[in-house]
């Protein structure tokens, strides 16, 4: 042999063994890095449109952001258990509420729209994942881990939701605007479940068989030509823009598009879920037990394209504005939280200004009722109405003949009971027991702010603020008032209404100086007009101020 030929073939098999490296999805160098931790069980990251990453922490009721500048915030509270989650292309966020049992659609306010919570007539068992395909028609997983005695499903499937006009256009409507159908009936526990960009394959985890299947996926949504994918099953999924598969077991186990296993990335807690993002889409978010991890990658995402350019406030609705709207679509628009108490859960309905609503063991408690807040026609009747005070913004007659039943109780003021008749007159100090709950009337009234006359605008002895007790919390809805020595002395609240509204009530000061004398575990300010509520926010962020949770909802 001569050393031509010698050395054409050295050539050629160092060639052939560079072909056969292999070239790993991670960027050179790269690390899994822990970026925030000291949660219950995250879950669920989905990308926005423009890379930040929200995940679910699901022990604790909340959906959080990790934005681009590295800064944690909770997007929302009381998010029903909320597992997968995944952003449609306008902007809004889908969440599988575990707890909820169904699918919604969260605006980028923080409104929640449910898209489907039935099939067959039957409550889901316990949502868990979800893709949306480039058409707008989601997929989704509907397994049941824990507790299984309130099933109603004959199993647990997977559920194909027809996209519907609206949904394209940035518009969420109930699910039954869309056709709703089961895919996939076989699985033991169906969990994680994708699909490749062009909508033609869907990947599903069987995590109770230890499996992975893949489908073909017809024109109608149906899926056909299942074919065993990996042995062996996952939690969350996602995939990359060369096809590779990222299953989540003890590690993250990638696979192409064959169903080799090319790669393992190990985590130093077991991760849940994985989703591509950052600006570039080259980052691997990671949730994993308590923490939230990520990892440089050679590869990248491929989520749908975002609309970016069209504002969901903006989208021209496909339906005339005239069209009559039912009492549980009239609450939808309203922001809501649930508290929990020793007898059930307390959900509060936010209506506007110093406007609320309570929900509490089957009655419906109103605060404040006024016809500029709400159309009380479409709300529940009333079991009982609380009035702070006579001011035309807290006292309407008509809301309140609208709202009142037979056996409806209406707590008072002195001046109040002038204008409405058959109420309860309750004075600053008086306790009473009404409709089951324990009611206390405590003073509402200015100090420092004043009318041109000298007069404050709320005289002392004239308001009233109530302290109610849904089992072991105890509310307190301060009325109009100020930082009052009576509010500073206040013991055991749980939940804090605090009005901030210039003249006539709180500076932003006052409320963190009433917080910190009386310490709320959760702290709304409300009836706050033009003032802005993060002021308050900030001036609560000192470590030697209240150790509780401030809350902003739509309180203007």
């Amino acid at each position: 042999m001569n050393r031509k030929l010698y050395g054409l073939i050295m050539l050629l098999a160092v060639a052939a063994s560079y072909g056969a490296q292999k070239v790993s999805v991670i960027a050179d160098g790269a690390k899994v890095e822990k970026l925030v931790g000291g949660f219950k069980f995250t879950e669920g990251p989905a990308a926005d449109a423009e890379g930040n990453i929200y995940f679910s922490d699901i022990p604790n009721n909340r959906i959080h952001k990790w934005s681009l500048d590295g800064k944690l915030s909770t997007f929302l509270e009381n998010s029903k258990g909320a597992n997968g989650l995944f952003f449609d292309k306008a902007g809004n966020l889908l969440a599988c509420e575990g707890g909820g049992r169904q699918l919604v659609s969260i605006d980028p306010k923080g409104n929640v729209t449910v898209l489907a919570d039935k099939y067959d007539g039957k409550r889901f068992n316990s949502l868990n994942d979800l893709w949306i395909d480039p058409k707008g028609a989601i997929y989704f997983t509907d397994p049941r881990y824990g507790n299984r005695d309130n099933m109603e499903q004959d199993g647990e499937h997977v559920y194909y939701l027809a996209p519907d006009p609206c949904l394209r256009r940035g518009k969420p409507v109930p699910a039954e605007a869309g056709k709703l159908i089961r895919v996939v009936d076989d699985m033991v526990r169906p969990n994680g479940i994708i699909g490749t960009p062009d909508g033609k394959l869907l990947y599903v985890t069987d995590h109770g068989g230890n499996k992975t299947f893949v489908y073909t996926i017809n024109k109608d949504g149906t899926l056909s030509n299942k074919k065993l994918f990996a042995e062996e099953g996952s939690d969350g999924m996602t995939i990359d823009n060369e096809g590779n598969v990222y299953l989540t077991t003890k590690v993250v186990a990638v696979y192409n598009s064959k169903g080799e296993k090319i790669e393992t990335i190990n985590v130093p807690e077991q991760p849940a879920n994985v989703c591509f993002g950052g600006k570039d889409r080259q980052t691997l978010f990671i949730t994993a037990r308590t923490s939230l991890y990520s990892i440089k990658m050679r590869v990248k995402g491929v989520q749908q394209p975002f609309d970016k350019l069209r504002a969901v406030s903006n989208v021209e609705p496909l339906v005339p504005s005239e069209v009559e709207i039912s009492e549980v679509e009239t609450m939808k628009k309203f922001e809501e939280d649930i508290i929990k108490t020793s007898a059930g859960e307390l959900k509060i309905t936010f209506i506007g200004h110093g406007t609320l609503m309570f929900t509490f063991a089957g009655k419906f408690i109103h605060v404040d009722p006024v016809s500029r807040e709400a159309d009380y026609a479409e709300l529940p009747k009333a079991d009982l109405i609380l009035v702070t005070h006579e001011h035309g913004d807290h006292l309407d007659p008509k809301a309140i003949d609208i709202l009142r039943k037979e056996k409806t109780n209406i707590v008072l003021t002195k001046a109040c009971a002038e204008q409405v008749a058959g109420g309860i007159t309750m004075q600053n100090g008086d306790v009473k027991t009404i409709g089951g709950l324990r009611i206390e009337a405590v003073p509402a009234y200015n100090i420092v702010h004043k009318r041109p006359n000298g007069e404050p605008f709320h005289p002392k002895g004239q308001g009233n603020g109530y302290v109610i007790t849904f089992g072991d919390k105890r509310v307190y809805v301060a009325g109009d008032t100020e930082n009052i020595p009576e509010m500073k002395n206040l013991k055991n609240i749980d939940v804090a209404f605090l009005p901030m509204n210039l003249p006539y009530t709180m500076t932003p000061e006052m409320v963190a100086d009433a917080a910190k004398a009386f310490e709320p575990k959760i702290l709304y300010p409300y009836h706050y007009g033009q003032t802005d509520p993060n002021t308050l926010v900030n001036l609560l962020k000192a470590p030697d101020l209240i150790g509780g949770e401030v809350r902003i909802r739509k309180m203007r």
